[in-house]
């Protein structure tokens, strides 16, 4: 009768630390993008992402989730590494519940195939561990398999829970099951567990499985986040602001910025191909720069031909390049036109009369633009504020009459793709002692900066 009770105790107990291993742990959240960062009129959410916790004291322990339209994930964290295939339920095989379960000794575990496959059944502890493989071959039917409570080598295990895994085609499914009165040792059955050793062994669980994670975000046209030292001990809840970035034919990355509702490259171009992959003409020569112009060829060059000045301040592009056919910005992005440039600055307060007139208009819109302190543009910087986060650079320019390279860090000029006259283009221009912006049209020769804009 001591027995029995015993046995019904220990039985209980095992159910209720069951229920305490493998409770399930839910994080979600919504993955918004940078578009209300600055002035941009509002975030947007992020389809597709993959969103993926790692635990830091194991990082086999790894938990995913993809973002639907809404942005939203959800992820279910389990107290033991081993997942289901995160695709869903295979649809070609079932693993069936074991039978008896709770058991002692032995259990039967079915399993059902809609087509023969090479099929693998495991069983698991509690800590992700593997301890027997009980099927590792081609099956051309359903079928079941007997688990004794014992390992690889034909040793006892102690009571417990245990996870069995059925794997075939690249897919998992895994269920749970309860061994009530384990025989670790010599194979024959032992005493069942003190509670002291029940205690240690579940001391030992936890003492392995963190509660700390590494929250990752990536997808395509995303700058990767990264949160580390997340504690999630319950269901929690953690939004999440990524950047979305810009990937050009060459494989430079460009951060971008929501500006009202238009994005922008936060960077210059620094492309050396156009779209379609053919490239543009690298001209460091001064006389050949010219003679540029008489054929009407898109060029580009580093300013003072120093590639370093290329990975700051992009390179420089005559209007050819800009206006060719083959397009020079990214897919899904155009250089602007000089109505885009002027939808952006009446967006930072110009009126439509200002926008529409040349030479240096408003008072403080091209603060708004420029990127602040001194470390690229030189002193004062006259109201840089940088509120947008267009993080404008002086990359200066390179002269259509002799070739010459002038004024970085002081200039920062930007072709549109507008033509104002047959020999002349549109673009903008930004000082360093200035705070408003110029609208100015000049030759196509010369050599200026690219911002690049969404479509």
């Amino acid at each position: 009768m001591y027995t029995r009770k015993y046995f019904s105790l220990l039985t209980i107990c095992l159910i209720l630390l069951s229920l305490n291993v493998f409770s399930q742990i839910v994080l979600q959240g919504v993955i918004t993008d940078n578009g209300a960062e600055y002035l941009g009129n509002g975030a947007e959410p992020v389809a597709n992402a993959l969103v993926t916790l790692t635990d830091e004291a194991d990082p086999s322990r790894v938990f995913s989730g993809t973002t639907n339209e809404q942005g939203e994930y959800s992820i279910q964290i389990t107290q033991t590494g081993i997942a289901d295939d995160p695709s869903g339920t295979p649809g070609n095989f079932r693993l069936l519940q074991n039978y008896p379960n709770p058991f002692n000794p032995s259990t039967i575990i079915g399993y059902e195939l809609t087509s023969p496959a090479h099929i693998t059944i495991e069983i698991y502890n509690v800590l992700g561990q593997k301890v027997n493989t009980l099927i590792h071959e081609f099956q051309n039917t359903s079928g079941h398999v007997t688990w004794d409570g014992t390992n690889d080598m034909g040793q006892g295990v102690p009571a417990g829970l245990y996870i069995y895994s059925l794997k075939s085609g690249g897919k998992r499914v895994n269920r749970k099951m309860l061994l009530i009165d384990g025989h670790q040792g010599s194979g024959s059955a032992s005493s069942s567990p003190s509670f002291s050793q029940k205690h240690a062994d579940n001391t030992m669980l936890k003492n392995q499985l963190s509660d700390q994670y590494t929250l990752t975000v990536t997808g395509d046209n995303l700058a990767t986040y990264e949160q580390q030292g997340l504690e999630i001990t319950s269901n929690m809840i953690v939004d999440v602001t990524v950047i979305r970035t810009l990937l050009d034919i060459d494989g430079n990355v460009y951060h971008t910025v929501k500006i009202g509702d238009q994005w922008w490259m936060a960077e210059n171009l620094k492309v050396t191909h156009y779209r379609n992959s053919t490239p543009i003409s690298k001209v460091t020569d001064n006389n050949l720069w010219i003679g540029q112009g008489w054929t009407e060829t898109g060029a580009y060059c580093a300013y003072n031909n120093n590639e370093n000045n290329a990975d700051t301040y992009g390179y420089l592009y005559n209007w050819y390049a800009v206006n060719d056919i083959s397009d020079i910005a990214p897919l899904g992005w155009h250089v602007p036109t000089d109505e885009d440039w002027k939808e952006l600055e009446k967006y930072l307060g110009l009126s439509q009369a200002e926008a529409d007139d040349t030479s240096w208009r408003g008072i403080y819109e091209g603060g708004k633009l420029k990127e602040t302190g001194t470390t690229h543009w030189d002193s004062p910087n006259t109201g840089a504020t940088n509120e947008t986060g267009f993080s404008a650079f002086p990359g200066g320019y390179r002269n259509s009459s002799d070739g010459s390279f002038n004024k970085q860090e002081t200039y920062g000029r930007f072709w549109t793709s507008t033509e104002s006259s047959t020999f002349r283009a549109w673009l903008r221009c930004l000082n360093h002692d200035h705070s408003d912006i110029a609208r100015y049209d000049d030759f196509r020769e010369l050599g200026y900066s690219v911002r690049c804009v969404n479509d």
